[in-house]
């Protein structure tokens, strides 16, 4: 009996415990839910991971998109949204990184939801892999936002 009340001790302690730890600030991309949920920039539906992405604003709200470039587009055409974060998924892996430290791979043979042919990429070495190819270039998140301003604008 003395084994069990130490163990729901134990067990209590470390709930309390966990509970008071500090959350974490890091900005959190939101939730998709493929097949359902709409790109805030053409209206379509998001649905391939790959290609998603999301921004959050500074005041909390959080943007979804289909296509990396609809993502750049929208912030391009609306210069007063704050962007906080900015979110795009590991074209290999699937997973959330961060835009800011991303490899983007933009190449007129990748083939995605509304034609921007962009992908994303967590390291250097699969940017480059890929980008060789598929005849692509390699930018940072500033140096995309540059070249799709001056592919759209001229």
């Amino acid at each position: 009996m003395k084994v069990s009340r130490i163990a729901y001790f134990v067990l209590l302690a470390s709930l309390l415990l966990a509970a008071c730890a500090p959350k974490s600030t890091e900005p959190q991309p939101p939730e998709i839910v493929y097949g359902q949920d709409m790109c805030e920039e053409c209206g379509m539906i998001i649905s391939e991971a790959k290609f998603a992405a999301a921004t959050l604003l500074t005041t909390g709200e959080a943007l979804k998109f289909d296509d990396i470039s609809d993502m750049i587009m929208h912030h391009m055409d609306h210069p007063e949204d704050q962007v906080k974060a900015w979110f795009v998924h590991d074209y290999k892996g699937e997973h959330w990184i961060r835009g800011e430290t991303a490899y983007f791979v933009k190449s007129d043979r990748l083939k995605t939801p509304m034609g921007g042919g962009v992908a994303a990429f967590e390291n250097t070495a699969a940017a480059e892999a890929f980008a060789a190819g598929m005849s692509g270039f390699i930018y940072t998140l500033d140096e995309l936002r540059v070249a799709i301003h001056e592919a759209v604008h001229g």
